[in-house]
């Protein structure tokens, strides 16, 4: 039961202090509700992927068939000819009438040229998506339309583009363009898109701009030639228009399936009914290339984790900050705890008025934090993930505030209730008011004051003491921020770091006569000297393991930046990645067993002589995969060729004209350097580091606020004294400032250190992660510059209290006193 004594002393606070409570319960209830808001941000960013597939529900199966009787190596052979016009009529046919298929339909890649209607010089070579039958479109899926709307299949002029292609081309809905494809015989020189297409041009009107799940790579920056993510989709009646003719990389079949029905069912059905048959089945979903989709998913997620971060950090701020301002202000309230003991009020009857008083913090902190976890909501998902959200907007995440806001209540309690506790406990201590008189000499009088108020016990303590950790722990999150981001800088600046050794990579080789080609192109360009790349995805249990050997061509060159160890000079050696290399268990100079990734019944022994940085100028995870001699690679994975060329420009020769004519000769294929995936999803979160560190510096600068005003109001004897002796109201500001610099000082002394160990051994685990090597940066320069604004923000903080305290009156505070 509550009896009335504490009814009416919880009702006097309520009344006394109700300012203080709606600041108080504000303050908490922003800090809670922002943890709580950014973790709904990260939850609804972690899932945006899987609901923009969802959402656009395109194919999960794509079907590939030959003529019957056909054998593989046959196939291989000669596909684009004996497979390439293979019209699926057949298999389309059972399909439509197999239950649980939702729609099917031809669907390729051609390439073509695309230019500004009335323009034709402009054009531009372009890989163009093409419906031949209006199943095809339909099991595409829906995408986003950002503008406009979809294309009618069947009329011929109109078409959609994605994003990339608006801009690249500078249209929007009702504009036209004009494309024209290769021909099936040009398809050898449609390579590079040096020679314009001599196809069927004809005029198109844009009706809609589009966004496909596969369009999210191209947010992320180019890392090879295969990133350009312009896409233009024509329909059936467009192709129907153009007779057929037209260079093409195959025919597949997308096929959409009903939620009852699986893509194993499916192919099973087709083996049963044509069983010699060649008929291929890709299983996953159709919306972009799959190799592209678990980088995004990589970007997402790793954008979703420093939300949390982001989250879990402002939680534990809030907790120091607006948790401490909580119980410093309860201390305050219960500073006549002696005299209500006194006047006969028990510890329960005490405990229950500060508990009736904590209900009056949390009302308002829940009310707070609920609004800011909606307000909030709107701006998630960030990043990449914000262009596949479907559905944009507030969006009431029951699961966060059904967890997150007893917790913030159950905080503020708790902080409400305990420092009741400790002021009991520490009735008829002694507190001195007396300043230490161990002080620096070489300080003006105003600094000496201002020591004396941060050394005094009264003054000091547990309120002082937080505000000193609360301005380190900022400072500290400072220096590891921008160490964080130069460290990311240094590492793009220095492509070696990341297996880029070359100066760019060109070509996109497919066939022998387009080899020669390069090869002749390449020849006949001076002061260079140039490797070809070849690279083949799978190593063992890890399908995103490259395995990668440089075929020599023009000069001798080191291709491999090699972190121990050295690079295999025999087709018995290997040089892992690091992550590779842990997830065997080996060590440079152990064996291992590499599983042929094309056919799994063949496994070859290699000795480990290096540890490398793996790096194919395509998609390679810097730290999954190995690298072989070129004899090595020929004789696991035969007829391959080196699909790209990475070239290095000769010390002494002009480099700008070299790179120059080399892109002139490989104008769709040049590349430079080839900046991994992995690193550049980094990029994206490389402002959540500082984002943190400046909502750290928010709470940190309103904690040291409140505990300047709480220490100068416990420290009036002080400045009452300082009065008496005769401190003007400037001198009196003037060692409240001394006051504040000297807690910053102390707390720019525990942070420096703090922040540089922390920096170091987060970018430690970033690039032990990727598998490279690249050392932390600190960036001094920054440092200084920011311990000077922790200080001057200290003496801002200052003013306030400071101007306060010099408004008291002697007599009265001695006489309080």
């Amino acid at each position: 039961m509550i009896n009335s004594a504490s009814k009416l002393r919880a009702r006097s606070l309520l009344r006394r202090y109700a300012v203080a409570t709606v600041a108080l319960g504000v303050f908490a209830g922003v800090a809670g509700g922002a943890a709580l808001g950014i973790w709904g941000m990260a939850r609804r960013t972690s899932t945006v992927y899987d609901r923009f597939v969802a959402y656009e529900g395109a194919a999960t199966l794509a079907v590939g068939a030959c003529p019957d009787g056909l054998d593989a190596a046959t196939i291989q052979a000669n596909y684009v000819e004996l497979c390439g016009e293979f019209d699926y009529a057949d298999i389309r046919a059972f399909l439509d009438g197999l239950p649980g298929v939702a729609a099917s339909g031809r669907f390729t890649l051609l390439i073509g040229a695309v230019a500004p209607a009335g323009h034709p010089e402009q054009w531009t070579r372009q890989l163009l998506s093409a419906a031949f039958d209006p199943g095809a479109v339909a099991a595409l899926g829906t995408p986003i339309v950002v503008a406009g709307r979809l294309a009618d299949p069947s009329v011929a002029s109109e078409v959609v583009v994605n994003e990339a292609a608006a801009t690249q081309f500078g249209v929007g809905q009702g504009d036209r363009l004009t494309v024209t494809p290769y021909l099936m015989a040009e398809f050898e020189t449609a390579g590079e898109g040096v020679e314009p297409p001599h196809g069927q041009p004809t005029t198109v009107t844009v009706v809609g701009v589009i966004r496909r799940p596969s369009d999210l790579a191209g947010r992320l920056g180019g890392a090879s030639i295969y990133d350009n993510g312009s896409r233009v989709e024509l329909g059936p009646a467009w192709y129907s228009d153009i007779g057929g003719d037209a260079a093409r990389y195959g025919v597949m079949l997308p096929v959409s399936l009903e939620p009852e029905m699986t893509a194993e069912r499916v192919i099973q059905a087709l083996s049963d009914r044509w069983p010699d048959r060649p008929i291929f089945a890709e299983v996953g979903s159709w919306s972009g290339t799959e190799g592209q989709n678990p980088t995004v998913q990589d970007a997402i997620a790793l954008q979703a984790l420093g939300l949390r971060l982001v989250a879990g950090l402002i939680a534990i701020a809030g907790l120091v900050f607006a948790g401490q301002a909580v119980a410093r202000q309860v201390r305050r309230e219960w500073g006549d705890t002696a005299a209500l003991d006194a006047l006969g009020m028990t510890r329960s009857g005490m405990l229950s008025a500060a508990a009736i008083r904590a209900v009056a913090f949390t009302a308002v902190s829940i009310a707070v934090a609920a609004i800011v976890v909606i307000a909030l909501s709107p701006f998630g998902p960030i990043g990449i993930g914000r262009a596949a959200e479907p559905s944009p907007g507030v969006s009431i995440d029951v699961a966060v505030l059904a967890v997150g806001l007893p917790v913030v209540a159950f905080a503020v309690m708790l902080f409400s209730i305990i420092p009741v506790l400790t002021i009991r406990r520490r009735v008829g201590t002694a507190s001195s008011s007396v300043p230490s008189t161990h002080m620096r000499p070489a300080l003006p009088p105003t600094g000496v004051a201002g020591w004396a108020m941060t050394s005094s016990r009264r003054a000091g303590g547990f309120t002082l003491g937080s505000a000193i950790i609360g301005v380190a722990l900022a400072y500290a999150a400072g220096i590891a921020a921008l160490s964080l981001v130069s460290s990311y800088d240094s590492l793009v600046a220095r492509p070696a770091r990341y297996g880029a050794t070359w100066d760019a990579v060109v070509g996109n080789v497919g066939s022998d006569q387009q080899q020669a080609q390069t090869r002749a192109t390449l020849a006949s360009i001076p002061g260079i000297r140039a490797v070809g790349i070849k690279s083949g995805t799978g190593i063992n249990s890890m399908p995103d393991a490259t395995i990668v050997a440089a075929e020599q061509f023009i000069g001798d060159v080191d291709f491999a930046t090699i972190i121990s160890g050295r690079a295999p000079v025999r087709a018995t050696e290997v040089a892992l990645g690091r992550l590779t290399l842990r997830s065997f268990g080996a060590r440079v100079g152990d064996s291992v067993t590499l599983v042929n990734p094309i056919d799994p019944s063949q496994s070859f022994t290699f000795k480990v002589v290096g540890e490398v940085v793996v790096n194919d100028g395509l998609s390679a995870r810097p730290g999954k995969g190995a690298l072989v001699t070129n004899e090595a690679f020929d004789t696991m994975i035969q007829g391959t060729l080196s699909q790209a060329y990475a070239v290095w420009v000769d010390p002494g020769v002009d480099r700008v004209a070299t790179l120059g004519a080399l892109q002139q000769a490989f104008p769709t294929t040049f590349f430079e350097h080839a900046v991994p995936r992995q690193i550049l999803n980094l990029g994206l979160v490389s402002g959540q580091p500082v984002l943190l560190a400046l909502i750290v510096a928010l709470l940190a600068g309103a904690a040291l606020v409140h505990a300047l005003v709480m220490s100068v109001r416990r420290g009036r004897r002080q400045v009452a004294v300082l009065k008496t002796l005769g401190f003007r109201r400037r001198q009196v500001v003037v060692a409240v400032a001394w006051h504040a610099s000297s807690i910053a000082l102390a707390a720019l002394i525990i942070g420096a250190p703090l922040g540089v160990v922390t920096g170091r051994l987060a970018w430690g685990a970033i690039v032990d992660d990727l598998g490279i090597v690249s050392p932390s940066v600190v960036p001094i320069s920054a440092i200084l510059v920011m311990a000077a604004v922790v200080l001057a923000v200290a003496n801002l903080a200052a003013l306030g209290p400071g101007i306060a305290a010099a408004r008291t009156r002697p007599a009265v505070a001695l006489r309080t006193e």
